[in-house]
């Protein structure tokens, strides 16, 4: 069974708060998919009137309360290099500073300007090296005080994507306030939570593919299944056969070329989102 999924476009700043709109089945799949039943976990928290998606496995916020985020707040990873990690830092620091969230319902909780505004969230990796694979470790802990620095921990570059984005869900306003005074561990209940899109039998242009994997990055899923050929159509472009593309897609501009695979496999990277191509070869080829 194939998923359809029809986007429109947004500018880059509002990627994020698009990604619910994009795929405006995703709040009933997140529910009721058991592989995707994070809410079932136990949840150690007071009633929080800040909701993070997904759920993280604890939640302690014991005195509810925000500060000023400060202009020029910053995202640090003191003496750790990753490409990933690097990017995704960078695109959540221009989402922060740029989305200016406003909730549906203001959060109930203490907002104070006594405490000085939060200049600094620090970032500490212990493995830059684990790959994006079945069972990697994605757990992280996030701690933002009321004084001082916030600190996101993870065992891996893949857990601390997560963690940066649990931090930009507790920011919002203009000017931008964030929540303090809480502690937060978060970690998948399943190791495998994907996405499939089915490309043989409706063509999907590139941009579109990248967005979804955007909204699946959002809501802390890790698996792009991307089913590209079956008997409906070829769109793959192999530079070997071009004659299984050029016979088989729906037509000349309806291809994904090595350059695609490519760039969709690195966005995938960029956001904690392996891509699974499904090729069904030499059966199902009817196209």
């Amino acid at each position: 069974m194939s998923m359809s999924i029809i986007c429109s476009n947004p500018s880059p700043c509002e990627q994020r708060k698009h990604a619910s709109s994009v795929l405006p089945f995703f709040n009933s799949i997140l529910i009721i998919s058991t592989g995707l039943a994070v809410l079932s976990v136990p949840i150690s928290t007071v009633e929080s009137t800040i909701q993070v998606w997904p759920k993280p496995r604890t939640f302690l916020w014991p005195q509810p309360q925000a500060t000023l985020l400060s202009p020029t707040f910053t995202i640090s990873t003191p003496n750790q290099i990753h490409i990933h990690l690097s990017s995704t830092i960078k695109r959540y620091l221009n989402l922060i500073q740029t989305e200016h969230h406003v909730p549906l319902v203001p959060p109930t909780l203490n907002f104070t300007t006594s405490t000085p505004p939060l200049q600094t969230l620090l970032v500490s990796v212990s493995d830059l090296t684990a790959p994006l694979h079945h069972n990697v470790n994605e757990s992280y802990t996030l701690t933002i005080p009321t004084w001082g620095p916030a600190n996101l921990t993870a065992e891996t570059v893949w857990g601390a994507m997560r963690g940066l984005e649990t931090f930009s869900q507790l920011v919002w306003g203009d000017p931008l306030r964030v929540a303090v005074g809480l502690y937060i561990w978060g970690a998948p209940l399943f190791a495998h939570r994907g996405v499939l899109l089915d490309t043989s039998r409706n063509y999907y242009p590139v941009e579109v593919i990248l967005r979804t994997i955007g909204a699946i990055s959002v809501n802390k899923m890790n698996v792009f299944h991307w089913h590209i050929t079956d008997s409906h159509s070829f769109p793959l472009l192999v530079p070997s056969e071009p004659d299984l593309a050029a016979k088989g897609s729906y037509g000349p501009d309806m291809l994904y070329t090595p350059y695609d695979v490519n760039r969709i496999v690195q966005f995938g990277l960029e956001h904690g989102v392996g891509v699974v191509p499904e090729i069904d070869t030499p059966a199902h080829t009817g196209s």
